[in-house]
């Protein structure tokens, strides 16, 4: 029994005396000029400006980078009614969305098309009203020309 105290106790001790060794060695090894400890004033009167002023650089950048992109999405996807004119047997095929409007001339509808100003369906083949909102539910749907034509278009398009 006094053995097994004394090998518990001769344990603790030498537990404590290397913990205190290995402080000691940790403590004596850090902040030499090879290693130099960072002051808490460095990180918030140097590095955080720095790495902040970095930050919104390059987020700024990306921001730029991200407007630029979207304007030319929504000019190439019509972010404005853009002028168009249709010769007499020619064909407006729109994707979903594209919204028309017919300014001078005469057409017909290509597929099923909502007349937004009547609160109408347009069935194919269907006239157009003159001045009317036109939108397309289906892509490849639109009007013919029957007549020379002028509309407005919003959206994707082809001519063909």
């Amino acid at each position: 029994m006094k053995k097994k105290r004394l090998l518990t106790v001769l344990l603790a001790v030498i537990i404590l005396v290397v913990g205190v060794g290995i402080g000691a060695y940790a403590a004596s090894n850090y902040g030499t000029q090879s290693d130099p400890l960072v002051a808490k004033s460095y990180l918030d009167d140097v590095l955080t400006p720095q790495l902040q002023a970095q930050f919104n650089a390059q987020l700024d950048q990306n921001v730029n980078e991200l407007e630029q992109e979207i304007a030319a999405v929504g000019s190439s996807q019509g972010g404005s009614f853009v002028q168009v004119s249709l010769t007499s047997g020619k064909t407006l095929k729109c994707d979903i969305g594209c919204e028309i409007i017919l300014r001078s001339g005469s057409v017909k509808s290509t597929g099923a098309l909502a007349d937004v100003t009547d609160g109408a369906a347009l069935s194919s083949g269907a006239a157009v009203s003159a001045n009317h909102l036109l939108t397309v539910a289906q892509n490849g749907d639109g009007v013919t020309a029957t007549a020379d034509a002028k509309l407005l278009v919003r959206g994707v398009y082809t001519i063909g």
